[in-house]
């Protein structure tokens, strides 16, 4: 009868023995590196945005583009005319 129960405390001792071991934090590294993970994700997202813009681009036709090219020269033509007009040297009154 004496030896079951010192059996039984001493593998009730030997389960309670792991809480009292100390480890070394200092070794350990257990934090990730933020900054690593973040430039990670930065990449992938440049590469995403990468590949939707050239799938984008590719899907674009010329004919598309040729009303915008159109508005876009209007505007710049008007821009040059304006900046010609208010550039003009002035001359002086003649009397």
């Amino acid at each position: 009868m004496l030896l079951p129960t010192i059996i039984v405390g001493v593998l009730l001792v030997a389960n309670k023995v792991d809480a009292f071991v100390r480890r070394d934090v200092s070794s350990t590294n257990s934090q990730p590196n933020i900054l690593e993970s973040f430039q990670r994700n930065i990449d992938q997202l440049r590469n995403c945005i990468d590949q939707s813009l050239a799938k984008a681009a590719s899907e674009v036709n010329e004919k598309q583009l040729e009303p915008v090219i159109a508005v876009v020269g209007d505007q710049l033509n008007r821009i040059s005319k304006a900046f010609e007009v208010l550039t003009v040297p002035k001359t002086p009154p003649k009397e």
